[in-house]
């Protein structure tokens, strides 16, 4: 099979890597792959692995040299599949298609954003040219199936990012020059703090762990350092034992040196990047119902899935596994072999192919 990606993976990070993977696994498996993309640190990296890149400007979503050079490169190679990415690479790749003999997927990641009233709508997932798409969760595939017209409805599949847990090898960050101690229970929430993200909720609930004295609070990225976390997490109970670090390139570093993973997200969530991480370190989560961490989570084995807004619900899960330390054992290996197995990239890369070919 002959593939095209039109996609943005300039730079090295932890968001783009298991597109990357999935690409060179495509290639290992004897199919053709070329890449259309901004200036690529992985360039060196892909076209050892047999993978052709075409470097491109683009900066809007609708870039005529880009439609124009990829339509060029569909003409002169027979190509069974696009596969786009993003609202800039869809755009791109479904105009330069029009009348092409190929089949055009495009990938979906969120729940919210896509509106059949919205003509910016039909530039990206609800444009006529795209043949199937790709979501991250089954939660995002219910939710794009609702927009989608038509027949197009039965392309619709969710298929989880892969990844790899030799990624996953750093050391724990020191957590001692945050003022928590070694011997610390630490309930870490790693993640770009909208109001949907629902720290408020986290907060309240170890608001209710006060006595536990070791248990700590590690509040990872973005968008925390303001109201209404700063005033919530004044009045909290545990105040002392709440720490808020801000951004940190290497998050999944303060992860691994965690105890518990929360994600008290209320709406909107695909399948959340720290939960997977966290599994590669296996650190096991809690999570709401938002999004499709539930699908993937096996109560009580990798983790717990809780109502959203059940402040009470999380502080339950806490405390049982604060009082249990040899539970979290058990479930830190049951979460790296989840990652193994049906959340490896290869078992991503294969689920693509067999959709490609069905379309």
């Amino acid at each position: 099979m002959q593939i095209l990606v039109v996609s943005d993976i300039a730079r090295k990070s932890h968001s783009v890597r298991p597109e990357v993977a999935m690409f060179m696994e495509w290639a290992k498996a004897g199919h053709k792959v070329s890449i259309f993309s901004s200036p690529t640190e992985y360039k060196q990296e892909l076209n050892a692995a047999g993978i052709g890149v075409f470097e491109t400007s683009q900066t809007r979503k609708i870039s005529w040299s880009t439609i124009q050079a990829i339509r060029a490169e569909l003409k002169k190679n027979d190509y069974d599949v696009i596969y786009a990415t993003n609202s800039k690479s869809i755009p791109s790749a479904a105009f330069a298609a029009i009348s092409v003999a190929v089949k055009l997927v495009c990938y979906r990641g969120t729940v919210s954003g896509l509106y059949r009233t919205d003509p910016t709508s039909y530039l990206t997932v609800l444009h006529p040219r795209v043949d199937g798409v790709v979501c991250v969760s089954g939660s995002v595939s219910d939710y794009v199936k609702k927009k989608i017209w038509g027949r197009r409805k039965d392309k619709v599949v969710s298929i989880y990012k892969g990844h790899q847990l030799a990624w996953y090898n750093q050391e724990p960050a020191e957590l001692s020059v945050y003022n928590i101690p070694g011997d610390a229970f630490v309930v870490i929430a790693a993640a770009r703090f909208r109001p949907s993200k629902g720290l408020s909720v986290l907060i309240e609930a170890v608001d209710q762990l006060h006595d536990c004295k070791k248990l700590h609070l590690l509040i990872v990225g973005k968008g925390a350092d303001c109201e209404p976390y700063t005033s919530a997490i004044q009045k909290n109970k545990m105040s002392d034992r709440i720490h808020v670090i801000g951004y940190q390139a290497e998050a999944p570093r303060f992860i691994a040196a965690s105890d518990v993973l929360v994600q008290a997200s209320t709406r909107g969530e695909g399948l959340p990047r720290s939960i997977l991480e966290g599994l590669a370190y296996g650190v096991p989560a809690i999570s709401t119902t938002s999004g499709g961490a539930k699908e993937i989570l096996d109560e009580g084995k990798t983790g717990f899935v809780v109502d959203i807004n059940d402040a009470q619900a999380i502080a339950n899960r806490l405390l049982a596994l604060y009082k249990e330390p040899q539970k979290l054992e058990a479930m830190s290996a049951s979460c790296k072999e989840l990652i193994d197995t049906r959340l490896s990239s290869a078992s991503a890369a294969r689920q693509y192919i067999e959709f490609f070919q069905s379309l």
